[in-house]
């Protein structure tokens, strides 16, 4: 009973972990493309894989009553020309709530610490990184994979910390927000961010 509870905590109606299923994404910055995977299913968690050309980037995810946590903060892939090497030193919060629906609000946040490598240049940094969430309703989206009624989700992230490059320190503090499309049984159909989308191309199960 406790593991079938469980597991029915790692199957998310609208983030659903399945293995063997790829979902395959376009990015509009640059028109390239990416697919998302699961590996290690189990009843505690799993494994998300995406692959963008050579670049693989895996992150174990936890299961719990609350919802579905992503322990470790991972680099966004539409962060163009940025190379991180970044810890995680703390991190708070659901990143999806086992109940979705118009009106859900949730946050998480990360404290992370490393290098960014950019043009040629190296800095340390030091930065604290928080989302708040909100669902704002339903809506009809179409994408190249099809047509979906999904939920509109806000997410506002606010970013502070500090870069530092050899003697210089530069205060860091700005506030992001993008919208994500869930539908049921499929997951993340569509998302907006400052400068571009990202659409489902495929659904392969």
């Amino acid at each position: 009973m406790l593991a079938a509870l469980a597991w029915a905590q790692c199957d998310h109606p609208f983030f659903p972990v399945r293995e063997g299923w790829v979902w395959s994404y376009r990015l509009s910055v640059d028109n390239s493309t990416y697919t998302v995977s699961f590996t290690n299913v189990s009843a505690r968690g799993f494994t998300q894989r995406q692959t963008l050309k050579d670049i693989v980037i895996e992150s174990r995810w936890s299961c719990e009553s609350s919802g579905l946590i992503q322990p470790e903060y991972i680099q966004p892939l539409n962060n163009r020309g940025v190379q991180m090497n970044l810890k995680t030193r703390k991190a708070d919060g659901v990143t999806i709530p086992q109940v979705m629906q118009v009106g859900t609000t949730w946050s998480y946040s990360y404290e992370v610490s490393g290098e960014m490598k950019q043009q040629g240049m190296t800095m340390q940094i030091e930065q604290s990184i928080s989302t708040t969430n909100k669902v704002l309703g339903q809506e009809s989206v179409t994408v190249p994979a099809g047509h979906f009624t999904a939920l509109k989700v806000e997410s506002t992230t606010t970013i502070r910390g500090s870069m530092k490059m050899g003697e210089h320190s530069i205060p860091l503090s700005t506030t992001l927000k993008t919208y994500a499309w869930y539908a049921q049984g499929v997951g993340l159909v569509k998302s907006q961010f400052e400068g571009g989308t990202t659409e489902l191309l495929s659904l392969k199960r």
